[in-house]
């Protein structure tokens, strides 16, 4: 299928791209045909932009393109895949009514009801089960070696890329650390956090 999306005056070979390469995205991580013309669109915004810092010099035009296209799909790819957002999780659509502790089905404004809500679910109000979260959060972080915990507290205010920045750290070993950073609070029982 076509999209409706226009490219009068782009490089043939940049539309071209753009629209093969999200037609192969479809079906895959959550993607749908109808994600498609705002899928090209994204790919070709991000393209356009980064077109100011092509250098004829570096590599050919059509290589450039092809580079900028497919690290913005793996950007993407990460953001749709990352552990809250995982479309692979997902166990019910939104738009399907969720049936009450009655048997009726909720109604969309519903969904916020007091069968859904987790304080019902696991007995405990939920400002005790947060503060006790926070407190485990807080001994796991003391507990953990100077360079995680400061990558932590940064964490709270700053991405990666502001870190790497900041501390002169290549975000490779700042990835790292995250990964160990994680291993921690899941050893701690701490997905949540996440």
């Amino acid at each position: 299928m076509l999209t409706s999306n226009s490219y009068e005056g782009i490089d043939t070979y940049a539309a071209d791209l753009i629209r093969n390469k999200s037609r192969l995205l479809i079906g895959k991580a959550g993607l749908t045909e109808s994600d498609r013309p705002d899928l090209e669109q994204e790919l070709m915004i991000d393209l356009l932009e980064r077109m100011k810092r092509y250098n004829p010099a570096k590599a050919k035009k059509t290589t450039f393109m092809a580079r900028i296209v497919e690290r913005r799909i793996a950007s993407l790819l990460e953001m749709r895949f990352a552990q809250r957002r995982d479309c692979r999780l997902c166990k019910a659509s939104l738009n399907e009514p969720a049936p009450s502790s009655f048997g009726e089905s909720l109604e969309r404004g519903d969904l916020m009801s007091r069968d859904l809500h987790p304080s019902v679910k696991t007995g405990e109000p939920v400002e005790r089960k947060s503060g006790d979260m926070q407190i485990d959060m807080e001994a796991v972080i003391a507990s953990l070696p100077e360079q995680l915990r400061d990558l932590c507290e940064r964490l709270r205010t700053s991405n990666m890329m502001e870190i790497s920045r900041e501390t002169g750290i290549c975000r490779g070993t700042l990835y790292y650390r995250l990964s160990l950073l994680r291993e921690a609070l899941q050893e701690a029982g701490l997905k949540e956090y996440l």
